[in-house]
C-alpha cells in the first residue's frame, strides 16, 4: 500500500497540486484520504523524503522540494556489477577456498562480483544453485562427487551463462575446464614411493565418481605398470575410506603391514584421509614412517611452512592458480557474450619429499 500511495503522490507533485512553499498533506490526511494505518503513512512519507521529493524543515512541517531553475538529468543508480557465480563443493576445505580467492581477485580486475554458493556435497543442492543461477553473467562450478547435471549446465547456456568447470568436469558436457594434471600426479606420487623402496603401493580415497578421482588413479596404474609390480585389486579399491567404520579401516591399515612382501605405502586423495589414516595407524601402535608411510597432497611443506610435512611425497597443488585461470576464461566470455570454446587446461602441480624440509614430526604413544 505504501508504494501505491508513493506513486500516487509523486504523481500530484509531477502535476503541480502541490506547491514548494505550502505545507505538504500530513500524515492523518493521508490515513484518512487511503484508508490506511499511521504506520504506512509515515512510510511513505519517509521515502518520499529519502528520494529527495520532500523536504522536512523543523517548526514548520513537511514540504515538496525546491524544483531546480535549469535541472539537470536525473542521476542514475548506481548498477551492481555484472556476476560470476561460484558454485563448489564445500566450503570447509582449503583448497577449495585457495580456489576462490584465485576467482574472486581475477573478476574483480575484469569488473565482475563473485557470488559463492557451498552444495555441501550434495547433488540435489548443486542442481538447485545451477538452475537459480540463470541471472547470472557467468557460472564457475567446482562439482560435488557423483553423477554429472548436463542438463542444468545445458539449460544456463541456453539463456547465454557461460559454463566453466574447475578441477573435474562432465566428459558429456561441452564446456571449458581448467584441471589440475591428476594423472600426472597419481604417477609421481606413486612412483616415488616405488623408487623409495615400497614394493606395493595402496590407495586410499574419499571421492570415487569424478574425472580428477580416475585420472588420479590411472596415473597410479601406469605406474605400477611402469616399474613392473603387481597390480592388487584390493588395495586399489575405489571406496571412500572416511565413510568405512572404524574395524574396516583399521583393517585396511593391518593387512597393509603384514607378511613378508607387507605394503608399506599408502598414495591418500587428499588433506582429510591422509588425517584420518595417520590417526588410525597411531592409535593402533604403527611408526610412522618405520612402519607405515604416505604420499598425498598435504599442501603446506617445505622450509617455508610452520606446519611438519606428514607425508614422504607431497603433490603441491595449485588451486589459485586454477581459480585465476577459471575466472579468466569465464570473465571474457561473459564480456563477449559467448560461450568459452570447449576445451581442457591443465595446470601442473610442484612435488617435494619429506627431506626438503627442516621440520620433522615425532609422535609418542604412550599406553594407559
Amino acid at each position: 500500500m505504501y508504494q501505491q500511495i508513493k506513486r500516487d503522490l509523486l504523481d500530484r507533485i509531477a502535476r503541480g497540486d502541490y506547491e514548494p512553499d505550502l505545507p505538504f498533506v500530513t500524515q492523518r490526511e493521508i490515513c484518512e484520504r487511503y484508508g490506511v494505518s499511521m504506520l504506512t503513512a509515515a512510510r511513505a512519507i519517509t521515502e518520499l523524503q529519502q528520494e529527495g521529493a520532500l523536504v522536512s524543515q523543523r517548526g514548520r512541517g513537511t514540504f515538496v522540494a525546491p524544483r531546480r531553475r535549469d535541472p539537470s538529468p536525473p542521476r542514475r543508480a548506481m548498477e551492481a556489477p555484472p556476476t560470476i557465480t561460484c558454485v563448489v563443493p564445500s566450503l570447509e576445505s582449503g583448497d577449495v577456498m585457495d580456489v576462490l580467492r584465485g576467482v574472486q581477485l581475477t573478476a574483480a580486475t575484469y569488473g565482475f562480483a563473485t557470488s559463492i554458493v557451498d552444495a555441501e556435497g550434495s547433488w540435489d543442492k548443486q542442481h538447485d544453485a545451477l538452475s537459480r543461477a540463470a541471472h547470472s553473467a557467468a557460472v564457475i562450478i567446482y562439482p560435488v562427487d557423483g553423477r554429472g547435471d548436463p542438463g542444468a549446465v545445458m539449460a544456463l547456456r541456453e539463456v547465454g551463462v557461460a559454463v566453466v568447470f574447475i578441477d573435474r568436469y562432465w566428459p558429456d558436457t561441452p564446456n571449458a575446464a581448467v584441471v589440475i594434471d591428476n594423472e600426472e600426479i597419481g604417477y609421481r606420487l606413486a612412483s616415488r614411493l616405488i623408487e623409495r623402496g615400497f614394493q606395493r603401493i595402496g590407495t586410499l580415497w574419499v571421492e570415487t565418481d569424478c574425472t580428477s578421482v580416475r585420472d588420479r588413479q590411472s596415473g597410479h596404474l601406469r605406474a605400477l605398470r611402469d616399474h613392473g609390480l603387481e597390480i592388487d585389486a584390493e588395495l586399489l579399491a575405489m571406496r571412500d575410506y572416511l565413510r568405512l567404520p572404524d574395524d574396516q579401516r583399521r583393517a585396511i591399515l593391518a593387512d597393509a603391514v603384514s607378511g613378508a612382501d607387507r605394503p608399506t605405502g599408502f598414495v591418500c586423495s587428499n588433506g582429510f584421509v591422509l588425517e584420518r589414516a595417520i590417526s588410525d595407524a597411531l592409535e593402533m601402535g604403527l611408526r610412522i614412517p618405520e612402519d607405515l608411510d604416505f604420499a598425498g597432497t598435504d599442501r603446506k611443506v617445505g622450509s617455508q611452512s610452520s606446519i611438519p610435512p606428514l607425508t614422504a611425497v607431497t603433490a603441491i597443488l595449485p588451486h589459485p592458480v586454477i581459480g585465476e585461470r577459471a575466472a579468466r576464461i569465464a570473465c571474457e566470455a561473459a564480456m563477449a557474450g559467448a560461450q568459452p570454446l570447449k576445451s581442457v587446461v591443465v595446470v601442473r602441480a610442484e612435488f617435494q619429499e619429506r627431506e626438503d624440509s627442516d621440520l620433522r614430526i615425532s609422535v609418542t604413544i604412550a599406553n594407559g
